[in-house]
């Protein structure tokens, strides 16, 4: 009889100082379970996080442990299986989808496990094309409406720090990490408490993806817009109509656009699909110097080598309103994410080292479906379900008047915003095309920029030097989430009304990340394939 592995000792809250040497966390574990340390035959991390909240940081290890004696499994490193056996792609047959972002791509994964392949429709160009669109933006102010930091292959978050941290409780977390390390990644994210990639290796990663879905049978079309859906006589969605006018059929349309696919909104609404408002947040992106983060947050352990760029989290409640940090980049820049011309909205990346001399993050207050308006309540109320998009957009034509054009952003000096004067700005900024001095306030408005302004004098209480002349606000911040929910069928997660139309991800209104929008990929991806066999007989 073959000898059963043993599942191993699991042992929680082991508390590493900085610099300690590798024997050491055997120590600890030995001493928690009592026994010599020379009685553990094998010791591997579960899950690693840092510990910054006393005068010496420290690293927190949870651990699997086993003992002499025990039957030790073979340590598996997930690897990239090649595509199992496929059914042949034949057009009509294959499920079509729209986005080449996380959740595209892992509902594309899993049809593919399952032994269908696809069809994947990229608006935007292939990630070595976006990576020169995305150059020319920075570098010239020359926007690809097209193709560019939202839109290409790997959607927004290719162009972020790439966190992979998520609260949902699901184990197919677990899966996209293992997914991601078969790909690519660094296998560390599989213990790291606050996992990340990067841009630079997700970059790299995207492509053995598309070989990997090309590799099945997988049609994947890049510079291929979808205009509009097609529908049979009884109302259910059989296909999509590109912008050259070319007509695809499929039994399936899995749509997962992302958060800033505005024109798709609005021919879905022209469609009478059903959507709502939803509630999201409008900012500014605040940059410091990463060496003030990593000061206030380390104190005098700040420039440990043992020590990665500091981050933070911060929240307050302002008359009624949330207001807090989103999308933390240590070490990283400020990127132009707009996608239409004359307007101008930014966001935060970084690459995997986090090593670029500033650290950003957002500074967002949360807007409800009742502040959809502009000069009034109930200005913006003939946008419908899109009056959260009309505000958008309203912020971001204001945001780029006011940095002169080029896509030049607005910025203005943490004490300057609060002191209400414009101000100069500091010599140098991660941001390009470049900033130029700007009221902020007169940008955002009162009901955003008072509460952001009284929310920064409480971060300056929890983060002592937050609020500093170093510290720059650099603006606007408008697509932190979509403002669109695609109403879903419960049970079927399809569209009511347009049966065979499956929205996903980010741009559905189901998700907020790279994560999260992969399981909800993930997610319609299983409901796809309970329907496929049942559409295919129609």
């Amino acid at each position: 009889m073959a000898e059963t592995a043993h599942p191993g000792r699991l042992v929680r809250d082991l508390l590493l100082p900085l610099g300690a040497p590798p024997q050491k966390l055997r120590e600890l574990a030995a001493r928690s379970l009592g026994v010599a340390a020379s009685a553990i035959a094998e010791l591997r991390p579960e899950r690693i996080s840092l510990d910054a909240r006393h005068t010496s940081p420290r690293r927190v290890y949870a651990v699997r442990v086993w003992l002499t004696g025990d039957s030790v499994p073979p340590e598996a490193t997930p690897t990239l299986d090649p595509p199992p056996s496929m059914r042949p792609l034949r057009r009509g047959e294959a499920p079509i989808i729209v986005g080449t972002g996380p959740a595209g791509l892992w509902a594309a994964i899993h049809l593919v496990r399952a032994g269908q392949p696809v069809v994947l429709l990229e608006r935007g160009g292939q990630v070595e094309a976006r990576n020169r669109a995305s150059h020319a933006l920075r570098v010239r102010g020359a926007l690809d409406p097209e193709s560019n930091l939202c839109f290409g292959e790997g959607g927004a978050g290719t162009y972020s720090d790439g966190k992979l941290y998520t609260r949902v409780k699901d184990p197919r977390v677990r899966e996209v990490y293992r997914d991601l390390v078969a790909f690519g990644a660094d296998p560390s994210l599989l213990v790291d408490a606050h996992p990340h990639v990067g841009t630079n290796r997700l970059i790299k990663l995207l492509g053995r993806i598309r070989g990997w879905l090309v590799e099945a049978g997988c049609e994947l079309r890049f510079d291929a817009r979808v205009d509009t859906l097609l529908r049979d006589g009884a109302g259910r969605v059989r296909g999509v109509r590109l912008s050259d006018g070319e007509e695809l059929s499929a039994p399936a349309v899995i749509l997962a656009t992302g958060h800033s696919a505005r024109d798709v909104y609005e021919t879905l609404a022209t469609l009478g699909v059903p959507m709502a408002r939803k509630a999201f947040a409008i900012g500014a992106r605040v940059e410091h110097p990463q060496a003030l983060v990593d000061a206030i947050q380390y104190g005098r352990h700040a420039g440990h080598p043992d020590l990665e760029a500091a981050a933070y989290a911060l929240t307050a409640q302002v008359a009624g309103r949330g207001v807090y940090s989103f999308c933390m980049c240590p070490g990283g820049f400020v990127i132009p994410t707009t996608t239409e011309p004359g307007h101008l909205n930014v966001n935060g990346m970084s690459n995997s080292n986090r090593g670029s001399r500033w650290a950003n993050s957002a500074l967002v207050v949360t807007v409800e479906p009742a502040d959809f308006w502009i000069e009034r309540p109930g200005d913006l109320d003939r946008h419908g379900a899109l009056a959260g998009v009309a505000l958008q957009r309203h912020l971001e034509r204001a945001a780029f008047e006011a940095g002169g054009g080029g896509y030049v952003a607005p910025s203005q000096r943490l004490t300057d915003f609060l002191a209400l004067r414009t101000g100069d700005l500091p010599g140098r900024s991660s941001y390009r095309p470049g900033t130029a001095p700007a009221d902020l306030r007169a940008v955002l408005g009162p009901r955003l920029a008072d509460p952001l302004g009284r929310a920064v004098l409480r971060f300056e209480q929890k983060m002592r030097g937050f609020l500093t002349e170093e510290a720059v606000l650099i603006g606007v911040e408008t697509t932190t989430s979509s403002p669109v929910r695609l109403v879903r069928d419960p049970d079927r997660l399809d569209s009511p009304g347009f049966e065979g139309l499956y929205p996903t991800g980010e741009g559905a209104g189901e998700a907020g990340g790279i994560v999260s929008s992969a399981i909800d990929g993930l997610k319609v991806a299983e409901a796809v394939l309970a329907e496929l066999p049942r559409s295919r007989r129609h």
